[in-house]
């Protein structure tokens, strides 16, 4: 003797002692129930858009960790010497600048170094003001 579950609401049918549940066709999971039930739906725009930025995510903790030992090179740096010097009443970046260069070398290239090692946009200098000139040795 077989039973066979039919669709019954409220109770479960017993046959021979056991009980049998009744079955229900399935059909495709909707998103939101989906969700519900932890099945995540990897092709859709969000999902999609999960993936991106994940993927972006990993290849930028990859650069930050790689990216500074790509860039360094074997080759020794040449140290950058220099000394402080405080600006006087009355100097200018040109003055301080002709009297550092030596006899024959442009003013205008002491002038840049000294630019650069200050990080200054301008040849505004006031006085008081510390600067760092190229070493005189």
């Amino acid at each position: 003797m077989t039973a066979y579950a039919a669709p019954v609401t409220g109770y479960q049918q017993v046959a021979l002692g056991r009980p049998v549940t009744p079955r229900v066709a399935r059909t495709a999971p909707s998103k939101a129930r989906s969700r519900a039930h932890g099945i995540r739906l990897l092709d859709t725009a969000q999902g999609r858009r999960r993936r991106r930025t994940v993927a972006a995510v990993i290849v930028a903790v990859a650069v930050a960790i790689v990216g500074p030992q790509a860039v360094a090179g074997d080759e020794p740096t040449i140290p950058v010497v220099f000394d402080t010097y405080t600006v006087a009443a009355g100097e200018t970046l040109w003055s301080i600048a002709s009297s550092l260069t030596p006899v024959g070398e442009d003013v205008n290239e002491t002038i840049d170094v000294i630019q650069d090692l200050n990080a200054k946009g301008s040849s505004v200098l006031r006085a008081g003001e510390q600067i760092l000139i190229p070493s005189l040795d």
